[in-house]
């Protein structure tokens, strides 16, 4: 007998109300705001900007039932109905995600879930917010999310209960891992029962694999198999248009995972019921080894995403700014909103660590997690997939995959190297997920918080225009030092584009000025006239527009603020790595790119792992401003003119 919609419902009611693993405070109510330490209203004084999240599910939730493998003649159940007879190969030697003359891979048909078994629906869904909202008012956890927002097993149990192919059933929250524990069956040829070979029963090994979505940058989109969690599936913090795969995992997959959750608690009850992280660890740029800058870190709650999470849930970012306060780490945070892929990031991200900035492609990525589990996800290699399990065991590349799975001598049996590459397969995963510090509850203490300097992103995404401008570089005009400054009695006061109202030919008539530029640049009226009220930076010195998009776009910026397609973009300058010029060519820049270097790894490719290309995009989703990583803008370069006009101080 199927699950149905109201049985659950009230399943969840009665375990929310039993099961003593929430806080006691009321879950209808909001959180007390964080309070403001100083006059310009910023919530930290680790925060470089003042801004007050205010996160919202209101979308769409893309959910795949199932386990991905690319298209191939070994999973023709992967391939799309258009594939032909002959397909490239697996394995190092094979065809397939090789290169082409054009700048394409050789991915064509895959499929983002297998097709459905006869009258089943799709495998691939679109969950609605609002469909999810009806279906529970709150979380299971909401001693962890406020109302409105939800976790992924949430999301399982709706599923299970618009299908009559897959049953979720909810069992008891498990104290030993301070999870709850659920089984799951599946229908896999949708005859109405669970007793076929390939179906599941009562299983406990399906669990969900997560990314959040990256918006229209092609480049963003990973594997379909998404990034493995090995943490609790009821604190994964669902979000607009986040992806999420529900599939079987191992026995091995789900011992690991169980093995870090329960040092969490192990941990956590040792300290008394206190959040005590061992280790903060920072990996400096230049360092070969990272450096333990904090130790038994007794982690206080900051309540800065009152908008998501209850009063008093720890976050990873909780650690950042412990270590702030408590520990001489010194820390910068600042804040993403839309940014210019269109992707909703919302959240706070961390961009200095004693006084190293971030800049551009350059910053700090973050680890987290169980020291023993560390390596697990550590093999993926761009061109060098998808393995066959020969491969794991003939190839030096794949020597230290999977230790954990290798007998006394090192080696990896046929069914190891099958199993290691189905479920470890992956450049991310475990300790290494695309989420920002503080989008993770910690509610059970990790063995170490880790940040690492990362400086590859700007070979791999082969960019043309890399414009970072320390703040003390002489190409920035110190407008302290304006000769002419002007103040509110001016009646353009606060309107960045000087060119609105005056031109080149009807300014400094009287030979006042030694130099002019050819057209109006508002940062070089600024070098004489100050800032004309625009307000001071935050600290940023690369690639302004990445944030400045979107709700963040600014008025009256000229160029910078003007939107235009990016089939209109002409390309210039020369790519870092391979040295590609692509000067004259038009764009999508980042497809010129890609077409004249065929060997290219960073691919540009859909959800579903196909080759794909910018100029594929709706209309609507190519647009860009005068500001990119294809093109710098005359008037309002970035970020020469940001940082004049609005110093860093």
């Amino acid at each position: 007998m199927m699950i149905k919609k109201l049985p659950i419902a009230a399943a969840l009611s009665s375990l929310l109300a039993l099961s003593g693993c929430g806080s006691d405070s009321d879950s209808n109510s909001s959180p007390a705001p964080a309070t403001p330490v100083d006059d310009n209203g910023k919530l930290h004084s680790a925060l470089e900007v003042a801004v007050t999240p205010k996160s919202s599910l209101e979308g769409t939730i893309n959910v795949y039932l199932g386990r991905w493998y690319p298209c191939s003649d070994l999973h023709r159940e992967m391939c799309t109905d258009d594939a032909p007879e002959v397909l490239p190969l697996l394995g190092l030697n094979g065809e397939y995600a090789k290169g082409n003359a054009d700048g394409s891979y050789n991915k064509k048909y895959n499929r983002t879930t297998v097709a459905p078994a006869p009258g089943a629906d799709d495998y691939t869904m679109q969950i609605d917010a609002a469909d999810l909202k009806s279906f529970a008012a709150e979380s299971v956890r909401n001693d962890i999310f406020v109302a409105g927002h939800y976790s992924a097993l949430d999301v399982l149990l709706y599923v299970a209960s618009i299908r009559d192919d897959f049953e979720v059933t909810l069992g008891d929250f498990n104290e030993e891992m301070n999870t709850f524990e659920f089984t799951t069956s599946f229908d896999a040829n949708n005859d109405g029962d669970f007793d076929d070979a390939d179906d599941y029963k009562d299983s406990k090994n399906w669990y969900a694999a997560m990314l959040y979505s990256g918006g229209d940058a092609k480049k963003s989109n990973g594997i379909p198999a998404l990034e493995p969690l090995y943490e609790r599936m009821d604190e994964l913090w669902v979000k607009d248009s986040m992806h999420l795969r529900f599939q079987p995992e191992s026995d091995v997959m789900v011992e690991r995972r169980e093995q870090s959750l329960k040092a969490e608690v192990e941990r956590f009850n040792a300290n008394g019921g206190k959040v005590v992280l061992p280790e903060l660890r920072v990996l400096f740029e230049g360092d070969s080894s990272y450096q333990v800058v904090a130790q038994n870190i007794e982690v206080k709650p900051y309540n800065l995403r009152p908008d998501v999470f209850q009063q008093d849930v720890i976050t990873v970012l909780d650690v950042v700014l412990t270590a702030h306060d408590e520990y001489g780490v010194k820390f910068g945070v600042n804040f993403w909103p839309t940014i210019a892929t269109n992707s909703d990031v919302g959240a706070y991200a961390v961009t200095s660590i004693d006084d190293n900035r971030a800049h551009g492609f350059y910053g700090w990525i973050l680890y987290r997690g169980e020291d023993f589990t560390s390596k697990d996800f550590n093999f993926y290699k761009p061109n060098l997939e998808w393995p066959l399990a020969t491969d794991l065991q003939t190839n030096a590349s794949f020597a230290s995959a999977c230790e954990f799975l290798r007998d006394d001598n090192g080696a990896l049996d046929d069914a190891a190297a099958q199993l290691c590459i189905d479920e470890w397969f992956n450049m991310f995963g475990g300790r290494n997920t695309h989420r920002m510090a503080d989008t993770v509850p910690m509610v059970m203490p990790h063995e170490y918080v880790q940040f690492e300097w990362f400086s590859n992103m700007e070979n791999a995404w082969e960019m043309a225009h890399r414009n970072y401008v320390p703040s003390d570089s002489k190409l920035i005009a110190d407008i302290d030092d304006a000769i002419a400054p002007l103040d509110n009695t001016h009646f353009g006061w606060e309107i960045a584009d000087c060119g609105l109202c005056h031109s080149i030919d009807n300014i400094h008539l009287n030979g006042d000025s030694p130099i002019l530029p050819s057209s109006a640049e508002p940062y070089f009226c600024a070098s004489c006239h100050g800032s004309n009220g625009a307000p001071e930076g935050h600290g940023e010195e690369a690639r302004c527009f990445w944030c400045h998009s979107n709700d963040k776009l600014m008025a009256n910026h000229g160029e910078a603020s003007q939107p235009m397609y990016f089939d209109d973009v002409e390309c210039s300058g020369t790519t870092k790595a391979k040295g590609i010029n692509i000067d004259g060519l038009v764009g999508p820049c980042a497809d010129a790119v890609k077409q004249t270097s065929p060997s290219w790894h960073r691919e540009i490719k859909d959800i579903a792992d196909n080759s794909s290309a910018y100029i594929e995009l709706e209309l609507d989703k190519r647009i860009t401003y005068g500001n990119s990583d294809w093109r710098t803008s005359e008037s309002f370069p970035d970020p020469l003119s940001c940082m004049t006009c609005h110093p860093n101080k």
